[in-house]
């Protein structure tokens, strides 16, 4: 009634999706508005969603948008595909368990090679195999060649451990895009950084840097000194920089990046709180503990103010300040911001997730220095499982779990002793 009794206002078209959901569920009301100046001679167009109060705050708090993102791609498309994407849904899991017989049809048909892809995607971001993601997208690159293909097997390659394997990959989309593209364009670029990212991982420091180096320089030139993935690059090499050692040259690197965020985000942006979080790591390496416990409670601030208490991005920033605090030997502070980032990824994700795991290891850090090793040794247990479940034994995560485990055992060696 408020739109209709102002006559700038004319409501040129009307969705409600709350009489007429759509096929996956969604609801709302969409509104197209037509408002005009004054004298008439200026029209604009522009959009109005109402959502359900309760609804909007469970997304909020749940981070739910991110499932949005993945589905909203998912089910794109006519409506009798849709109703084909759900049976799959529907036949993914059964009880909890992946149904073979859906895999088994998925496989032996790579003509729906659409329908495999979405399927990949879902193992690897939300079932969280990448075994299965990998042998899907395999199928799929082996009757296509497109570099984005390539790309996504190296990186579920490099997600399990196998860089030679993912350094292949990345190299075969280099080579298409150089192709297709030429040595200047943003595409060839990414190949770069995701090469860059392999060599960092195999310890080739000096050929991680100069890759990224090629793709910053490539991307000053095509995108300018302040896109943001220009910023990408620069954050790339100060992560290479600070593997080094190099902590000054790092926090340079990591001030372009806040720099750019600053002027093309907002001082208040997720991505310009990432930075604030990464400043802090490198400060910390530096033993500058003060500075570096600013920067996390800026990255946590932000978050929550940004995201609220309990999506799963602020549990990471929780992370980051137990992190900072067990620095400085504040261990029973650390514990409790580290517990609050698992409350919410148990919420979120369930007990059996990698990310989960990487808190689980970090609570058994603390416990293993505040002598509880009873405590330490059963989260660190755990965290371990989950690492050879998802990364192999032979990935640098896999290893720090092994890691603790032994220093627990050290411990409580020592102990008896």
């Amino acid at each position: 009634e408020i739109i209709r009794a102002d006559e700038s206002i004319e409501i040129v078209q009307s969705k409600n999706r709350f009489r007429n959901p759509t096929l996956s569920g969604y609801r709302d009301w969409n509104l197209h508005l037509q408002i005009s100046s004054e004298d008439g001679s200026i029209k604009h167009i522009c959009e109005l969603q109402l959502h359900l109060k309760a609804i909007k705050e469970a997304d909020v708090r749940l981070g739910s948008h991110r499932y949005y993102e993945f589905f909203r791609k998912y089910y794109s498309g006519a409506t009798d595909t849709l109703e084909g994407r759900l049976d799959d849904l529907r036949m993914i899991c059964e009880g909890g368990s992946l149904n073979e017989k859906f895999l088994g049809n998925v496989l032996r048909n790579p003509l729906e090679l659409s329908r495999m892809l979405r399927v990949a995607d879902l193992f690897e971001e939300h079932v969280n195999d990448y075994s299965l993601a990998i042998m899907i997208t395999n199928v799929v690159r082996e009757s296509l060649e497109p570099a984005y293909l390539y790309t996504n097997m190296g990186n579920l390659f490099g997600k399990v451990g196998k860089l030679e394997e993912a350094l292949t990959m990345h190299q075969k989309a280099l080579d298409i895009d150089l192709k297709a593209f030429g040595p200047d364009h943003a595409d060839t670029a990414t190949s770069y950084s995701n090469m860059a990212v392999v060599l960092q991982n195999q310890g080739k420091l000096e050929e991680a840097l100069a890759m990224h180096q090629k793709a910053l320089d490539i991307k000053l030139k095509a995108l300018g000194p302040d896109h943001t993935d220009t910023a990408d690059s620069y954050n790339n090499m100060a992560i290479v920089l600070q593997t080094q050692g190099k902590m000054e040259e790092a926090l340079v690197m990591y001030q372009k990046v806040l720099d750019i965020q600053w002027k093309v985000l907002g001082p208040y942006h997720v991505d310009t709180a990432d930075s604030y979080y990464n400043m802090a790591i490198a400060l910390q390496n530096q033993g500058k503990l003060e500075e570096a416990l600013k920067m996390y409670h800026k990255a946590l601030d932000i978050r929550l103010k940004a995201l609220g208490p309990d999506h799963i991005d602020t549990a990471d920033a929780y992370n980051g300040l137990g992190y900072g605090l067990c620095a400085q030997g504040k261990l029973d502070e650390a514990f409790v911001e580290c517990q609050k980032a698992l409350d919410i990824q148990l919420k979120f994700f369930g007990e059996n997730h990698v990310l989960t795991a990487h808190t689980l290891h970090s609570i058994g850090e603390i416990l293993c220095k505040q002598g509880k090793l009873e405590e330490a040794t059963k989260v660190g247990q755990k965290a371990l499982e989950i690492f050879l479940k998802s990364y192999g034994p032979d990935h640098p995560v896999t290893a720090e779990g092994m890691e603790l485990m032994d220093a627990i055992q050290a411990k409580s060696t020592k102990q008896i002793e």
